[in-house]
């Protein structure tokens, strides 16, 4: 069950922890049944484990806490 968090992005964060979740749980069945796994599923793999990754690591870190967030992360920036 998703847990509710205070802050927005804290919910959005864990809704795409769980879908990569899931993703990775679909795609590992795909595989362990044999069935053809697509480069574009690899891709899929790999960028969910990266995500996952990146999250693990940041709140072990504690790079995700508020205080420690610099106000210009919630301004509205484009970054291409």
């Amino acid at each position: 069950m998703l847990k509710m968090h205070t802050n927005p992005r804290d919910n959005w964060l864990q809704e795409v922890s769980e879908f990569c979740i899931a993703t990775l749980e679909d795609l590992n069945d795909k595989a362990q049944e044999g069935e053809y796994v697509s480069p574009k599923d690899q891709t899929m793999t790999d960028l969910c484990m990266g995500y996952l990754f990146l999250l693990s690591v940041c709140n072990t870190e504690g790079l995700l806490d508020p205080s420690k967030i610099q106000n210009s992360i919630d301004k509205n920036i484009t970054i291409h």
